[in-house]
């Protein structure tokens, strides 16, 4: 299997741009405040984290709890793939599948901001249709752009077999000439 990301556009309705950027900056805000954690007491396990910063977090952002430990992984996660955090920005937001829900008959996504669950329509090709077709994904990422455009990364799983035939050709390793 190979995980894809499929980036779909959002249709946001005006009313509700506001509600998102709202959790987005709070999910900023937590992940700063978990990294200044972190960071202060030299903390980079998951789970000994997580018991550091959750209920502080949650209180100080208003975030929904899932929110919260997908700022907790967010935060270690680019802690190992980048020495030096300065600081988080408030971009996007990293959903699992108790905050995201893909509706493939409607063509629309639930996500779950501060202000509760929220559907918004797709605005996707045949591109986008055939990789999200029978798909039950579990993970997502909500974004928005320079031009407050708002995107929605779903990873969908793949499959990867074989295509059956293989071309008779044999290659041959230098390093074991030998076997030949």
């Amino acid at each position: 299997m190979q995980t894809v990301s499929v980036k779909c556009k959002l249709q946001v309705p005006v009313e509700l741009r506001q509600g998102i950027d709202r959790t987005l900056q709070g999910f900023a805000d937590a992940c700063n405040q978990i990294l200044e954690v972190a960071k202060r007491e030299n903390c980079w396990n998951t789970t000994k984290l997580h018991h550091k910063t959750y209920k502080l977090v949650r209180e100080a952002t208003g975030l929904k709890a899932n929110h919260v430990c997908q700022a907790i992984r967010r935060v270690i996660g680019n802690a190992k793939a980048v020495k030096q955090i300065h600081k988080f920005r408030p971009t996007s937001i990293n959903l699992d599948v108790r905050t995201f829900q893909y509706i493939e008959e409607l063509q629309t996504v639930g996500v779950t901001l501060m202000c509760g669950r929220v559907k918004f329509k797709l605005s996707i090709g045949n591109y986008q249709l055939a990789l999200l077709k029978g798909q039950s994904p579990t993970a997502a990422t909500l974004n928005k752009t320079k031009q407050g455009d708002y995107y929605i990364n779903i990873c969908v799983d793949l499959p990867t077999d074989p295509n059956g035939k293989t071309p008779k050709v044999i290659g041959v390793d230098l390093g074991r000439r030998d076997i030949v």
